[in-house]
């Protein structure tokens, strides 16, 4: 398990790291994802596909309070930085939220005054994008249904709003699959 960054500090977002995965393992115990695989295994590979020491943390973290009776005190309780935790409530749709409403409310973060909010913003659309781009894998289906394709359109979507954030483009294959976009 790697984390960013060298001495104190990378030891102690190794061990922050550890503490997450251990916890989304056991929080996430029991649960299958769409395969019919350990769902702890998503978190994993969202961790994954994060490139900052936050999000690799926040990867872990993010679907705690959506799927699991975590709560963001819980969170904090337990030690988790402030802007980790941020970022994670930010990766949680509310009830009844509309899902492109959920992702602008991920960007207008980014964007805003406050520098906490804006860089948990940033963590939680590096989450997100590492989320979108696991759930866009049909790959890891046996079956891949109509509603399965319908998701992944709407997915798409939501992974290039996210990515036009910062001017990149990207192309989305019918499988899932993202590449840059020449």
């Amino acid at each position: 398990m790697a984390a960013e960054g060298g001495g104190a500090a990378g030891a102690e977002s190794r061990t922050m790291l550890e503490r997450a995965e251990r916890l989304a393992r056991s929080r996430h115990a029991g649960q299958v994802d769409k395969g019919g695989m350990p769902y702890w295994r998503h978190p994993a590979r969202v961790s994954a596909g994060c490139a900052s020491a936050e999000a690799k943390i926040a990867g872990w973290l993010h679907d705690l309070i959506e799927d699991t009776e975590t709560t963001a005190d819980e969170l904090l309780e337990l030690g988790f930085p402030p802007a980790v935790v941020q970022a994670v409530e930010l990766d949680t749709r509310l009830d009844g939220e509309d899902y492109m409403a959920y992702i602008r409310r991920i960007l207008a973060a980014c964007d805003a005054d406050d520098r906490q909010t804006r860089q948990a913003g940033r963590t939680a659309r590096e989450v997100k994008m590492a989320d979108l781009r696991d759930n866009m894998d049909l790959g890891r289906l046996r079956v891949i249904r109509e509603a399965d394709r319908r998701r992944v359109t709407k997915y798409r979507r939501a992974y290039a709003l996210l990515a036009a954030w910062t001017g990149e483009t990207v192309a989305v294959g019918v499988e899932g699959r993202v590449s840059r976009a020449s």
